[in-house]
């Protein structure tokens, strides 16, 4: 399997190509025109590979939670790859993204822009213990296990225990789509707030 991976949900931009025998990333820290920089980048992640958009058998994408407009613009990209190329389309959390071959209980808190975090507990298997859901800062200073975080940096001046993500976001998008072929995420957005499914 050649799997191209895409995450734009965050201040990052990231994509990977997963081969079987190699994994080829490329990030960029972004806070806006995501959308226009993803293509360009897809191509000078294929480059890089020495690869070609015909190579491709299947798309991983993160479907959030996540900025609003970047969960929309991974998931449409993944979508129109996947129809162009005629190769399945696998949804992977960002949740679960951040938990990922971490190999001990972990608590992800993604930071929402509104004052609290998008929040999932995983055992050191990275298999979910409960459902994405938010929290605050007051309810997660409780947590007993390390904090995985886009914004670790607020949670070790409060003290926490934290743990970062080594790979990029996208790498572990596509790992965890390897591995859960066989009962895959849809490619739709995951979004936590009401609000955001209205806009």
């Amino acid at each position: 399997m050649v799997l191209l991976c895409i995450d734009t949900s965050s201040n990052t931009l990231s994509v990977a190509l997963l081969t079987d025998s190699e994994n080829f990333s490329i990030e960029r820290q972004m806070l806006r025109g995501q959308g226009e920089a993803l293509i360009p980048l897809i191509q000078e992640l294929l480059d890089k590979a020495h690869s070609d958009v015909k190579s491709i058998t299947g798309i991983a994408v993160a479907v959030g939670p996540g900025s609003f407009t970047g969960v929309r613009i991974a998931i449409s990209t993944a979508r129109a790859f996947g129809l162009a190329l005629n190769v399945p389309v696998y949804g992977v959390t960002n949740l679960k993204a951040f938990a990922h071959h971490l190999n001990q209980p972990v608590t992800v808190a993604l930071d929402s822009k509104r004052g609290d975090f998008f929040v999932q507990h995983f055992d050191e298997k990275g298999q979910a213990l409960d459902e994405p859901h938010i929290e605050t800062m007051e309810q997660l200073k409780d947590s007993q296990t390390p904090i995985v975080s886009d914004v670790s940096q607020i949670f070790i001046e409060a003290g926490l225990k934290t743990l970062n993500q080594p790979l990029s976001l996208a790498v572990c998008v596509g790992q965890i789509a390897q591995n859960a072929t066989d009962n895959p995420l849809p490619a739709t957005p995951l979004y936590l707030r009401q609000a955001d499914v209205t806009v």
